[in-house]
């Protein structure tokens, strides 16, 4: 019964998020353990004041900039990797920054195990006539004793999905002359 409010209360919560227009909530499977559980995902977004496919271009060069490899579908101003294996660092952000994973004795798993993440980065017009950029990730934390079965569900600290949205702005910037530096480190 206490699992069942909790997931009513998860599925309250997410909606109302998902209404805001700051973000979008999916659901999906999450490993635990030998067991399957769902486990929900936001999209966090970016005002863009660019119409969609200049964000989109924008977005593009961001993740080269980053040298983050994305799988590119331009018909749904879409990029996307589900196959990233990161340790200590993702986009020039510190692990433990990026998605929260538990702790042990005190260190944050997320800097000392291999992270499995599914990044998604997509493009939305906005009614103001600019645009959303939205990110999500879903991350798997693997510990050291190398067992996938023994995968741990990440959550996101907010933190990387930020970071695109604010250097796509640096460009959307740069782009009408204003000098802003483009800052590819935290």
């Amino acid at each position: 019964m206490r699992k069942l409010s909790s997931l009513v209360l998860l599925a309250v919560f997410g909606s109302a998020c998902a209404s805001s227009g700051a973000s979008e909530t999916f659901e999906a499977p999450a490993a635990m353990g030998l067991g399957r559980q769902m486990k929900e995902y936001t999209a966090i977004a970016t005002a863009v004041s660019v119409p969609p496919d200049s964000a989109y271009q924008l977005l593009l060069r961001v993740y080269a900039m980053l040298e983050i490899p994305m799988v590119p579908s331009v018909q749904k101003r879409t990029v996307s990797n589900d196959d990233l294996k990161v340790r200590r660092h993702f986009g020039g952000i510190p692990m433990q920054n990026v998605v929260n994973c538990g702790e042990k004795m005190g260190l944050q798993n997320a800097e000392t195990w291999q992270i499995d993440i599914n990044l998604v980065s997509y493009v939305e017009p906005d009614p103001s006539g600019g645009s959303q950029v939205l990110t999500k990730i879903q991350a798997m934390g693997n510990r050291p004793e190398g067992s996938s079965l023994r995968q741990t569900s990440c959550s996101t600290k907010g933190e990387f999905e930020k970071k695109i949205g604010d250097m796509v702005n640096q460009l959307v910037a740069a782009k009408q002359g204003i000098s802003a530096p483009i800052d590819t480190q935290p």
